[in-house]
Order: C-alpha cells, then sequence, then structure tokens
C-alpha cells in the first residue's frame, strides 16, 4: 500500500517503475541541436554571396582581414559535431523507452529485502556482466539568484544479481538488502524530498538505466519474492569485491596492524580543487598586474583602480585557499597504527609531521563520513573519512581519501575486529565538544561589513573624482 501523501504512481501500485524523463531527454537534445543547426544553415544560405568571398580571402592567411561573417560558416561546423551525441542517444532511446522494472515488496521496507526482474534488449554473454545497485538520494533544492536542483546520494549497496537469455535479449533478477539508518521515500507539496532508485548498468554496451522504488516504514512486506541461496549471495560478493585502492596494510609483532594512506589518494576532487585555486590565483595575479600599470599610468583612473582593487581582493583571498587545499589533499600521506590498547596517527606534509596516540579505552566509538562527492545521483563518486570520537567530545581523523562506501565499511570492520570499539553509521549519534572561538573570531563579521561598506565609499568617491 503506498503513502497516501505520495503523489500518484500507478506504475507502483502494478508492482513496476519505468525511468523518468527518458522521452524528454531525447526530444530536447535532439530538438535543439537540429533547431541549431537549421536555423545557421538558413542563415548561411541567405548569406552565402558575402560568405564566398571571405572563404577565398581565408586562403591567403591573412588573420588581419578575416571577416566576422566567417562566424556562420564555424558555427554551423561546431553543430555538426553534436550529431554524433544525438544518434548515441537515440539508441539509447530505441533500447531504453519500452523498458519496465517488476519490484517485489511494493513498497519496500527499509530494514528489508527489495528484489526485481528486468529484461534489457541486449544478447550478453557470461563475460558481460550486469552491475545493478540500489541507492538512497536526498534532493537539494537552493533558492535564489543561484537556484539549483541536486540529488545528493547518502547511501548505495550492490545487489545480487542473475543473468538469465531470453528472446527479448537478457532477464536480469536481483535482490538488494536495504539500509534501516536511511530515510524513507518522501516528497513534500507533491516535490521529491527522499528517493529510492534501482540502476542498471553494463558497461561493454553502454547500457545504463534508471528506475524509482518507493520505500515506506509501514511496508507490511520484508522479504523479496525473487530469492537467492546463500551460496549465490556469497559468490555474488566475492565477484564484485574489487582490489583496495585507497591504503595499503601489512601485520605488525603482537597482532597489529599498519595501514598507509599514500599521497595522491585524493583523486577528482584533488584535481578539481587545485585547478579551481590555479584560475582564481591566475585572476588575482592579473588583476594585480592591471593594478600596477593604472598606478603607474598617465591618466590613472581611481575608478577602474577600485574595481579591479576588490576584483583582486576577492580571487585573491580564496584562490591561494584553494590552491594549498588541493596540493595539501594531493600531497598529505596519513599512517594509522592499530596496537594493542592504543591508536596511533601519523600525518605527513612537505617533510612536516604530526604524531598522535589515542587509547582504546578513550574512545567512545567509530563512525564514517562522507567528507567528497563528484557528480549526481546514482553517478556519484563519494570519498569517505573515518573518525574515532573520544569520551571527551572531541574528534580525530583516522583515515580519509578513502573512495566508496563498501571501502570505508570494510576498513571499519578490520578495526572493530581489532579493537572492539563500537561502530556507527550516523556520526550525528555522537555528542562533539566544540571549541568556544576566540574574542577575535566573533569580530570578524563586523570588521568584514565594516571593510565592505569603507571599499563601497570609497569606489563612489573614485567614480566621481575621474570626473573632476
Amino acid at each position: 500500500m503506498l503513502e497516501p501523501e505520495w503523489p500518484t504512481n500507478k506504475d507502483w501500485q502494478k508492482g513496476q517503475s519505468r525511468q523518468e524523463f527518458v522521452n524528454l531527454r531525447f526530444y530536447m537534445l535532439a530538438g535543439f541541436t537540429l533547431t541549431f543547426l537549421g536555423v545557421l544553415l538558413v542563415l548561411n544560405i541567405a548569406k552565402w554571396r558575402e560568405i564566398e568571398p571571405a572563404l577565398y580571402g581565408l586562403q591567403a592567411l591573412n588573420l588581419a582581414s578575416l571577416d566576422p561573417i566567417l562566424m556562420l560558416p564555424g558555427l554551423l561546423l561546431v553543430g555538426l559535431f553534436g550529431i554524433p551525441g544525438v544518434l548515441k542517444e537515440f539508441v539509447r532511446w530505441r533500447r531504453q523507452r519500452g523498458l519496465v522494472l517488476h519490484i517485489d515488496p511494493v513498497p519496500a521496507s527499509p530494514d528489508g529485502e527489495l528484489g526485481g526482474r528486468i529484461t534489457i534488449p541486449l544478447h550478453l554473454t557470461d563475460q558481460h556482466k550486469v552491475r545493478v545497485t540500489l541507492s538512497c538520494m536526498r534532493r537539494v533544492v537552493t533558492k535564489g539568484k543561484n537556484s539549483s536542483v541536486q540529488d545528493r546520494l547518502l547511501w548505495q549497496t550492490p545487489a545480487v544479481t542473475r543473468q538469465m537469455r531470453s528472446i527479448k535479449g537478457t532477464r536480469i533478477e536481483f535482490v538488494a538488502e536495504l539500509s534501516g539508518q536511511q530515510p524513507v521515500t518522501s516528497f513534500e507539496e507533491g516535490k521529491r524530498e527522499v528517493w529510492w532508485a534501482v540502476q542498471v548498468e553494463e558497461e561493454v554496451s553502454g547500457f545504463d538505466a534508471v528506475f524509482p522504488v518507493p520505500v515506506s516504514e509501514n511496508a507490511r512486506k520484508t522479504t523479496s519474492e525473487f530469492r537467492f541461496t546463500e551460496r549465490e549471495r556469497q559468490q555474488a560478493a566475492e565477484a564484485s569485491r574489487e582490489p583496495v585502492r585507497s591504503w595499503q596494510q601489512e601485520a605488525l609483532p603482537g597482532d597489529g596492524l599498519n595501514i598507509e594512506f599514500p599521497a595522491g589518494r585524493g583523486g577528482k576532487a584533488a584535481g578539481i580543487l587545485t585547478l579551481v585555486g590555479l584560475v582564481f590565483t591566475a585572476v588575482a595575479g592579473f588583476m594585480g598586474y592591471n593594478v600596477a600599470q593604472e598606478l603607474s599610468s598617465a591618466n590613472t583612473s581611481y575608478f577602474a583602480l577600485m574595481v579591479q582593487g576588490m576584483i583582486l581582493m576577492g580571487f585573491g583571498l580564496f584562490g591561494p585557499a584553494l590552491l594549498f587545499g588541493g596540493i595539501y589533499m594531493r600531497l598529505n600521506r596519513l599512517q594509522l597504527e592499530v596496537r594493542p590498547g592504543e591508536l596511533v596517527t601519523t600525518r605527513r606534509f612537505l617533510g612536516f609531521s604530526k604524531q598522535r596516540h589515542l587509547a582504546v579505552d578513550d574512545i567512545e566509538g567509530l563512525a564514517e563520513r562522507v567528507i567528497g562527492r563528484v557528480g549526481q545521483g546514482v553517478d556519484s563518486e563519494l570519498e569517505y573519512a573515518i573518525d574515532a570520537y573520544l569520551k571527551d567530545g572531541m574528534r580525530v581523523r583516522l583515515g580519509d581519501g578513502i573512495e566508496g562506501q563498501h571501502e570505508a565499511e570494510q576498513l571499519l570492520q578490520q578495526l572493530r575486529d581489532k579493537t572492539g570499539i563500537e561502530t556507527r553509521i550516523d556520526p550525528d549519534s555522537y555528542k562533539l565538544n566544540r571549541r568556544t572561538p576566540p574574542v577575535w573570531v566573533m569580530w570578524l563579521p563586523a570588521i568584514f561589513k565594516t571593510v565592505s561598506f569603507i571599499i563601497f565609499a570609497l569606489t563612489i568617491a573614485a567614480f566621481v573624482f575621474d570626473f573632476l
């Protein structure tokens, strides 16, 4: 039985699910591309008498005499590069527009399991494995000038799958266990707030489909009619297990463990942060050069000087900080030693190191935290950290740069087996002893407001002074 506050979904009532916006996605891409090409084609035909001599002049390679009319054939050529994307989207649309995922139970229980079957129009061999994952996401909507809609991945787990040949392609059956710690499907005023989805993908063919599924606390059934034996579950878990990429470990004498988190584990997040920092720092440097040129000119424009100075200050504050943060994520190394009754962490960066000793008896528990996201929705790549929460309310980082939930849970399991420390899925269940900030920190908002007002007043004065 579906929740009364959920929007009407006839597919869910039938125990089915279909992809959302599969037609709209193809129609929008094809419509935009074809409209763009059609308009440019008409313009090129209408202006051909002017374009033809400009093209002959282009053969002389005289860049100083380039006619702006050449932008029309240039844009037409750029638009032609979008045709392969439209053809690829057409193939995807033909494959997926009629797909139906049959699910059981409907709705699923957060502490139960969800099973299903689907027949995809691909004749796959045993070497081409289909991967099915179950995800929980929260839709984050920001309002204002920079409004946006993002699906933030909260939790994800692989499903146990079974492939069978079918007349129409390949039949896939799956079962996945849900996490009782995650929120259930919810809507606010008819708009999606929390939603669960099943993703079916096959890398070689590029097949990728996402189906929303309902999860409710009031579900009457917790098991699925799609059953798998314990042996099938173990074989699926072993087949999906990949080598750990985030750390290396070795045994220590006395049943100890040494875990090394190498430099460069930050991956895409570190690269993006470094790139943004470089761009911001370059903008700040360019503005600094313009400020110096303006000061040395014979007729200094004080208004231009103030505007360039504000840009320099804004990018100069954030650029170097982001650049340093990206370099730190890329180059720092972390070592965790698990000794009898003690944990030792050592952080190294550019020749500097910091070590901390933690007694196991002083640790209240462990928890994993998401510290980085790249992408949206089911295609998100999450970066995790493992924190130790002390009984005095402090928090200490034991490991970071961990790629994916599976590796984070694997590390937590090892630490729990070695130390016996309790682990919790929700880190907010621990109470932190937050330090009182220094007095000067409390004055920062007032200082920033005062400086901003002074800069604004000086900018107005400079604008007026330029006309005196």
